[in-house]
């Protein structure tokens, strides 16, 4: 009995630099909540959406960016991503172009924008390259860590 309790002990104590690692690291890779400005030549973009879609199969995150191109993502999956940024839901010529990632097909403009009327949309509307829209041609690339981090994006 003695012996066993030794052991146990002393297998307690090993195990408690793992359990202390996991505890630092967590358990799985996590998500991150992502803020920053959207820019285009240096002057902030008036509204629009920004993707994070991620290149591991995770889900994907859209936000809407604000009037003074700030934006704020919530619950991104920590992890390699493709930064997306769309703009033509607020054309109020309609869309000039297709692409293939945007705001999801069955999600409308981001909620801040449903209420939006022409003229109030054509004040926000500043057009930028379709390759931002698209995963696949978006040459906008980050790393999602777990926490609060601020990304920038500059478009051009």
């Amino acid at each position: 009995m003695h012996l066993s309790l030794r052991n146990s002990l002393r297998g307690a104590v090993c195990l408690l630099p793992c359990v202390a690692a996991l505890a630092l690291t967590g358990c799985g890779s996590g998500v991150g909540t992502i803020s920053g400005k959207v820019t285009v030549n240096g002057v902030p973009l008036k509204g629009g959406s920004i993707t994070f879609v991620s290149t591991e199969g995770k889900r994907s995150v859209t936000t809407s960016i604000g009037e003074d191109g700030r934006y704020t993502a919530e619950r991104v999956p920590a992890g390699n991503v493709k930064v997306c940024v769309e703009t033509e839901f607020l054309n109020p010529r309609g869309k000039t172009g297709t692409f293939t990632y945007g705001p999801p097909k069955d999600m409308q403009a981001p909620s801040n924008y449903l209420k939006s009327t022409p003229t109030d949309t054509s004040k926000l509307y500043v057009p930028i390259s379709l390759v931002y829209a698209n995963a696949e041609s978006t040459p906008l690339e980050y790393k999602v860590v777990r926490g609060d981090q601020e990304y920038d994006v500059p478009l051009r």
